[in-house]
């Protein structure tokens, strides 16, 4: 910044002492609460999985317990047997029978899953007094005998069974009561972790709280003293646009007046000159003699379209530098001249929708909406690439709208690229008269000029 700033220079240099600390607390609070983040995960991870171990060896225990129940009722069923042989109970032992090998198969996976449970002994007890109570039932069916010291030695065996299952029951439960105390304990470091944590990001916090206090306060002075010299600038800008718009419309009304002047010197000197030269032509013929007549007709009949040709040219010039119909007949007679003579110079069909009456404008308001669509048009010959244009004049209320279209390859208006002369052309005129241009365009959707001036 120049050195005419050292008020905002001062400000700026306090300013970039303060932003790499601001950095550092703000680097060192983000791995903090990453900290108090992942404490917290691992607290909460800590707890569900503790939940779901618990839920699991209580499930364990559980299944084990009705396991026993399942035992304990196929004894009970093979007793009524034996000593009823009623076949009612072998179809109730059968039904009992299957439900004790699903119940064995779910226990022994679960058992499986859960290394540091204790049960070495629990299935093979339950298969020793399962395989005893089959082959009871397998002898009464064969109408074997079976004594009572039989049923007696099977209910030993489910004794034993009992007193494993009590013993796995018990070691399941002072396990979960283990793992309790333990995730309590991981659970206080966590906590301790988490507060630790939090009071450190809270110190942090209360320094770059006030870190950002002392920003915001030079960030302040900083602002005041940029509107300040933004006011001047904007005050400086504004007289020097205003001295180039004077500037502009000045050149303009020079250009205007100058193309005015040497409109009339083509028409008054010129013209008569060319005018005088036809007559003076058209006077020779008639005086020569018949047989020299016919040797220079060719040369005369030249010289004479030479001369229209040349009075044409004047015309199309004096025109295009002053548009007699603008200044006799009015804008809206000039511009259907000038589409007119537009449509014969090219293969851009041209669609014209003007007002039936003429428009009460000034004339320098008349003049610039003429150039406008001269402008438009001329730009549409040489850069559109068009195939059909659109010109159209509305009066509204208080104002006029000019509206000018083609379907051309447009532009894109950012490009540096692009030639702006005549747009900025466009622009000061419309300006000048406190009007509004709004140019829409893009690559390959044709060219859209809008213009509202005040009536």
């Amino acid at each position: 910044m120049p050195d005419r700033f050292p008020s905002v220079q001062a400000a700026l240099r306090a300013n970039d002492r303060l932003r790499p600390s601001g950095h550092i607390y703000l680097a060192l609070g983000m791995a903090l609460l990453i900290g108090v983040l992942v404490a917290s995960y691992m607290q909460a991870s800590i707890g569900i999985e503790t939940m779901h171990r618990h839920e699991a060896t209580a499930s364990r225990a559980e299944d084990i317990q009705k396991l026993e129940m399942l035992m304990q009722d196929a004894h009970s069923i093979t007793r009524a047997y034996a000593l009823t042989h009623d076949a009612g109970y072998m179809r109730t032992l059968g039904e009992s029978l299957a439900a004790i090998n699903g119940m064995r198969g779910k226990v022994a996976a679960e058992l499986a899953s859960d290394p540091e449970a204790d049960t070495p002994e629990l299935l093979p007890k339950a298969a020793t007094a399962l395989d005893d109570l089959k082959a009871i039932a397998d002898r009464i069916q064969a109408g074997e005998p079976v004594g009572s010291e039989r049923i007696e030695q099977n209910a030993a065996l489910m004794r034993a069974y009992r007193l494993e299952s009590n013993r796995v029951q018990s070691t399941l439960l002072e396990l979960n009561v283990e793992r309790v105390r333990q995730s309590i304990g991981q659970f206080q470091i966590a906590r301790i972790a988490t507060v630790f944590l939090a009071l450190a990001a809270l110190l942090l916090l209360l320094i770059a709280i006030v870190q950002k206090q002392k920003k915001q306060e030079l960030l302040e002075q900083l602002d005041a003293l940029l509107r300040a010299e933004n006011q001047k600038l904007e005050h400086q800008v504004q007289l020097r646009t205003q001295e180039l718009t004077q500037l502009a419309t000045y050149l303009t009304s020079l250009q205007e007046r100058e193309k005015h002047n040497l409109a009339r010197e083509l028409h008054d000197e010129l013209g008569a000159l060319l005018t005088a030269a036809k007559l003076d032509a058209d006077w020779i013929e008639r005086k020569l003699p018949p047989e020299s007549r016919e040797a220079m007709a060719t040369r005369l009949a030249r010289l004479r379209q030479n001369l229209v040709s040349g009075i044409t040219l004047k015309r199309r010039i004096t025109n295009g530098l002053r548009p007699a119909l603008l200044h006799d007949l009015g804008l809206v007679q000039a511009l259907n001249a000038l589409v007119e003579e537009f449509r014969l110079g090219g293969d851009v069909d041209v669609i014209l929708d003007l007002p039936e009456q003429a428009l009460e404008l000034s004339e320098d308001k008349s003049l610039s909406l003429f150039r406008i669509v001269q402008e438009a048009l001329t730009n549409i010959r040489k850069y559109a690439r068009a195939r059909q244009a659109h010109v159209g004049l509305y009066p509204e209320g208080g104002s006029i709208r000019l509206r000018i279209d083609d379907d051309g390859i447009g532009f894109d208006p950012d490009s540096p690229k692009v030639a702006r002369h005549g747009l900025a052309g466009i622009k000061h005129r419309v300006f000048t008269h406190g009007g509004q241009l709004d140019i829409r365009t893009a690559p390959g959707q044709g060219v859209q000029i809008l213009v509202t001036l005040p009536a």
